[in-house]
């Protein structure tokens, strides 16, 4: 997937920014704003930033420091459904590296663009899930699955894209 890199705002997202920046500007916090941002947009596009610096006086260099700072935002689109893949010991041993390595190949996507094309799974590789007894495990969303195979994971892929098509996510 190519990441978009002049995106341009469109009328309903320039609507969204400022909502979510009048109901927010008396606490005055660039990190309440970044969280709402990515909440409602799912990352924190350029113009978010852009915008953002401009209402708070705050430069865009700082916001982006913020950003890259805590995992929790992206500045790249993620997909609908968050696949954690866990890497802890227990799964390693357990072959998760090798199972990482094949869900990318079947979604078609890699480390530096783990988003597929229609935005319906992001892959993110985590230190541990805190499921050892689980190994190999991984996370979609807030559901852990564990003792995975590779059939298995075809298996939970297929339930998500049959989910995505009839609507129910």
């Amino acid at each position: 997937m190519e990441e978009k890199q002049n995106e341009i705002a469109t009328k309903e997202d320039i609507q969204l920014l400022d909502s979510i920046y009048k109901q927010n500007r008396d606490k005055d916090s660039i990190m309440i704003y970044l969280q709402k941002i990515q909440s409602e947009m799912g990352y924190v596009p350029q113009y978010a930033i852009e915008y953002l610096a401009g209402k708070t006086k705050t430069s865009e260099s700082h916001m982006f420091g913020v950003i890259t700072f805590y995992s929790q935002f992206s500045t790249k689109p993620v997909g609908k459904n968050i696949i954690k893949i866990c890497n802890g010991t227990a799964c390693h041993v357990g072959g998760s590296k090798v199972l990482g390595k094949k869900l990318k190949a079947m979604l078609h996507v890699d480390d530096e663009n783990p988003t597929t094309e229609d935005r319906l799974f992001t892959v993110q590789p985590v230190a541990c899930l805190g499921c050892c007894a689980l190994a190999p495990a991984m996370m979609v969303n807030d559901k852990v699955y564990g003792t995975l195979t590779l059939e298995k994971m075809k298996d939970i892929i297929d339930f998500y894209k049959k989910e995505a098509e009839n609507g129910d996510i």
